[in-house]
């Protein structure tokens, strides 16, 4: 079991420091991802500024105008590692864009979501902490973000042996029996 974190056993200058990138008493006790605050964010390909960030975060979730996406298009950098013959949006490039190489991915877990973005999730071979992106959700027919993700991530299992999965939501309830260890409910006394 890993040590707890004491936030009073900090030095001042380094809660300060911790404190400049976001992170309160709170949230370092609980297990917050320090890579930020120690100067080893996650990195993608290319560094974007506030502007391009947030405009980005809008076409990945549905809300950017055409005039918006023709804009991104032209600001985003196409990743190196993404498969020639595979054709996407410029906002999965650019979602994709804010992960690492692939050479480095272990895990793959892709959460489809009802209505909005879907969740990416990458377990690198040596990172302690993953890796999560949003990306265009909604549908999964052919043409659609998410298939040209799902496209995507295929071809690069096959290139780089990732184990992928496709996570869907869990039933609930199916999920508590499962942990109980029956699949079968206690009859009434």
């Amino acid at each position: 079991m890993a040590k707890a974190r004491n936030w009073n056993s900090l030095t001042p200058a380094y809660r300060k420091r911790l404190e400049r990138s976001g992170l309160n008493k709170r949230s370092y006790e609980s297990g917050a991802d320090l890579r930020k605050a120690r100067g080893h964010a996650p990195r993608g390909i290319q560094k974007l500024d506030d502007e391009q960030n947030e405009l980005l975060t809008k076409a990945i979730r549905a809300e950017a105008t055409p005039k918006e996406i023709k804009r991104l298009e032209g600001m985003l950098l196409r990743p190196p590692w993404l498969p020639k013959g595979i054709r996407v949006r410029p906002e999965v490039y650019g979602a994709l864009g804010r992960l690492p190489n692939p050479k480095t991915w272990k895990h793959v877990y892709l959460v489809p979501a009802d209505s909005g973005p879907w969740t990416l999730t990458v377990y690198t071979k040596r990172g302690r902490y993953p890796n999560t992106v949003e990306i265009p959700g909604g549908g999964g027919a052919v043409g659609e973000a998410p298939r040209e993700v799902i496209d995507v991530l295929a071809e690069l299992g096959e290139k780089f042996n990732l184990n992928y999965k496709e996570n869907p939501r869990p039933n609930s309830e199916k999920e508590f029996w499962s942990v109980m260890g029956t699949d079968q409910k206690t009859p009434k006394k």
